[in-house]
């Protein structure tokens, strides 16, 4: 489930917590419950992540299903091969900075 989805089960949570007030006193464990489902709608629509509406993996287009994937914009998988590739992308062999340490040494 993604943010949009949240919003929209909790926006029906709410319209079915509103249908049990009868203003009486049990009326407070409602109004206390849409309280804190105000607040959860609220945060969900502060988050960053809710105005692109894109839920899925950047590199593989799978949906993602944790919140860490979703800040991070892929999931675990994809993660660590991005990972692997950055890492072999940008090391330098011990040989090529020799030459290189050579080479401005004029040795």
């Amino acid at each position: 489930m993604n943010s949009i989805k949240a919003i929209t089960q909790l926006e029906e949570l709410k319209r079915d917590r509103l249908s049990f007030i009868q203003n009486d006193d049990s009326d407070e464990i409602y109004l206390n419950d849409i309280k804190a489902i105000n607040l959860a709608i609220k945060a969900l629509k502060k988050c960053p992540d809710i105005q692109d509406r894109t839920f899925n993996c950047r590199m593989c287009g799978k949906e993602l299903k944790t919140w860490k994937s979703i800040q991070k914009g892929f999931g675990p998988i994809c993660e660590k091969k991005y990972l692997n590739d950055v890492y072999k992308n940008q090391q330098v062999s011990v040989e090529a900075i020799i030459k290189e340490r050579r080479g401005n040494n004029g040795k």
